[in-house]
Formats: structure tokens, C-alpha cells, sequence
């Protein structure tokens, strides 16, 4: 009995301790810009904290040690990835064939089965996707391939929202190259300015908020009041979270925030296979 009580315990300390080692290492990196070894380390990363269903996970997440850690982990998390979407941005425009370069993308399977869950959710909650006019994705990056999928899938219009030049000025030059360029528009806008957002998503049935916008709580709370303030009742709004130990990899979006937002969740899923990002879809109060 006590070598069955204490395997859990194991289980939790091998967890963290592997986590803690993989921060170590990425902290430890000259730079996060994709390299074999920086790739390696992301990779083991997200496969640990996708994995580790079977763990405590919150024994894992209230270790000291972790919690200590956890915000600075999120944030070489975002940074390794704005410097990844960044060099294939540019690795895409340089290709002789820019499409088969831009499948070639290590995480563009995550990216088509989070679109694919978040239509589904859009769906449940009651929007009907055939009717869709418009979609205002916010934080697109340099590499708005969520954006493109959307666009190509529901046949509407969309609107990529950035507020880094150099990101929009990458969004413009790979959507002319892999399109449809005639229904997406790239524009630099804060997401935490209601009149910015009130121009972005004027005529969008749906707003997508990336999961990378706003690093903290107060910024999410601020893209989401200026996104509540900017929407009617009838426009549905999709946030990219995260859960359990997928929230050392990306920020978490607390509910209270949403609601505070003017917003009513109707759906909240959190995956267990390989998509990383939760998917929130809320409406106007």
C-alpha cells in the first residue's frame, strides 16, 4: 500500500523536476530564434505539458518552485514562438514554392485542429457558419495562418489585427503570396483600444482573440473590455486560452475577466489530445 501511495508522488516530483530543467535550458539559450537545440527544448516542452494527463497536475502547477518559474516560462514561451512565426515568415517569402514551404511549418497541424475545434465550438454555441460575413482575428503575428484557415474555410471576410509594424508588414506580403488577398486585410490596431477595435470588427460576425494577447492579467483585461465595448450582442467572440499544465505554455484567461468584459461565456472546452490552446466562446452581455 504505501508503494502504491507514494508512486504518485513520484510521478509529481519527476514532472516538475523535468519542467524546471527544460526552463533552466531555454533560460540558459544566447537566443530563442529557431536552432536544432532551441527547437528540441520547445518541442520536449509542449509534449511534456500535453502529455502528463495521468499526473497531478495541481500538485505540479502549486509547487513553489513552478510557481516561481511559471510567468517568466510563459513568457520565453512567447517569445520563442514570435521568433519562429517571424523566420518562417520570412522563409516562406523567400521559397520557390511558398505554399508547400508554408505546410511545412512544424506546428501548422496544431493551427488546422484548433481551427477545426474552434468552428466546432462556433457551431455549438448556435452561430451558423454559413452565414458568416466577416471575422476579426486579433494578434495575428507574422504568420497568420489561423487567420488564412478561417478565411478559407468559412468563405468570409476577415480582418488580421496586429499592433507590431514589422508583424503587419509580414502578414501583408504572406497573404499576397499564399491569399486569398482579396478577403484579408491586415491592419495595425491595438486590441486594447475600443476605437481601434470598433474599426477592425465593424461588419464581423466573429473576433478571435490569439492567445498571446496580452502576456498578463490586467492586458487581457484590457483587450477584452475594448473588444466587449466594440461588439453588438449579436458577435460571437472566440479566446485562445489554456488549462492545467498547458498554462506554462500560454497565458490563461480567467472567466471573471471575460464577464467583467461585458461577455458571457456559452462554451468552454479544454483539449486532451494535441491541441494546446483552450477555446472560450462567449457573447455580449
Amino acid at each position: 500500500m504505501l508503494n502504491v501511495a507514494t508512486a504518485p508522488d513520484r510521478n509529481v516530483d519527476s514532472l516538475t523536476s523535468r519542467i524546471l530543467g527544460l526552463y533552466e535550458r531555454l533560460r540558459a539559450q544566447v537566443s530563442l530564434a529557431p536552432s536544432p537545440v532551441v527547437d528540441a527544448l520547445f518541442a520536449d516542452l509542449v509534449s511534456t505539458c500535453v502529455r502528463a494527463d495521468e499526473v497531478d497536475v495541481a500538485a505540479v502547477l502549486s509547487d513553489p518552485r513552478i510557481s516561481a518559474v511559471r510567468s517568466h516560462l510563459v513568457g520565453l514561451c512567447a517569445e520563442g514562438e514570435s521568433l519562429l512565426e517571424n523566420a518562417w515568415a520570412r522563409r516562406v517569402l523567400t521559397a520557390t514554392d511558398a505554399r508547400t514551404e508554408a505546410a511545412a511549418f512544424p506546428y501548422v497541424d496544431n493551427y488546422e485542429q484548433l481551427t477545426r475545434l474552434e468552428l466546432h465550438a462556433l457551431a455549438g454555441a448556435g452561430h451558423r457558419l454559413e452565414s458568416t460575413r466577416g471575422v476579426c482575428f486579433v494578434g495575428g503575428g507574422p504568420l497568420p495562418l489561423s487567420a488564412m484557415l478561417l478565411c478559407r474555410t468559412l468563405a468570409a471576410r476577415v480582418t488580421v489585427v496586429d499592433r507590431d509594424a514589422e508583424a503587419v508588414a509580414l502578414s501583408r506580403r504572406l497573404v499576397d503570396r499564399l491569399g486569398p488577398a482579396e478577403r484579408i486585410e491586415i491592419v495595425r490596431s491595438d486590441a486594447a483600444s475600443a476605437s481601434d477595435m470598433t474599426h477592425a470588427a465593424a461588419g464581423c460576425d466573429v473576433v478571435v482573440v490569439a492567445a498571446l494577447v496580452g502576456m498578463t492579467r490586467a492586458q487581457k483585461r484590457a483587450a477584452l473590455g475594448a473588444i466587449g465595448a466594440s461588439i453588438g450582442p449579436t458577435t460571437y467572440v472566440v479566446i485562445r486560452s489554456a488549462e492545467g499544465l498547458r498554462s506554462l505554455l500560454y497565458p490563461t484567461v480567467d472567466l471573471r475577466d471575460v464577464y467583467d468584459a461585458g461577455l458571457v461565456p456559452e462554451i468552454v472546452l479544454h483539449p486532451y489530445g494535441k491541441v494546446v490552446n483552450s477555446v472560450i466562446v462567449a457573447r455580449r452581455r
